[in-house]
């Protein structure tokens, strides 16, 4: 009898070791260590941050049509020059604060996209 509770002990641990390693894959498959990225359109430039408009698609686009994304960024190259009408590529940690425009605080690299290809060179 208490071999067949130890049993049923394993097997229950052994499911839910399972069942947490599945949802664990399901969360973190984004880019990489926490980081999510998107390409947006440029509507205007702030003072340390830029408002973008996330492209048709993005899932980005389930929290806002407008965020707010800073300029401050990890990156070495630092920020591309941009103007309004640029469309650009946002790294950042995945996390959007819920607000009218939406906000993102935590960037990683913001790159330059022409022609559909990001544009790796560094800040002007």
């Amino acid at each position: 009898m208490k071999n067949n509770k130890k049993i049923i002990l394993l097997i229950v641990g052994i499911l839910l070791i399972l069942v947490f390693l599945i949802v664990s894959i399901f969360v973190f498959r984004k880019t990489g260590a926490n980081q999510s990225y998107f390409n947006a359109v440029v509507q205007e430039i702030g003072q340390g941050q830029v408002l973008v408009a996330p492209v048709e698609g993005s899932r980005e686009l389930n929290s806002s049509d407008l965020i707010w994304v800073t300029t401050t960024v990890v990156s070495a190259n630092g920020v591309p020059s941009l103007k309004a009408g640029d469309t650009i590529r946002i790294v950042y940690n995945g996390m959007i604060a819920e607000s009218y425009p939406a906000q993102i605080d935590t960037v990683f690299a913001i790159y330059l996209v022409k022609d559909g290809k990001v544009i790796l060179n560094k800040a002007e």
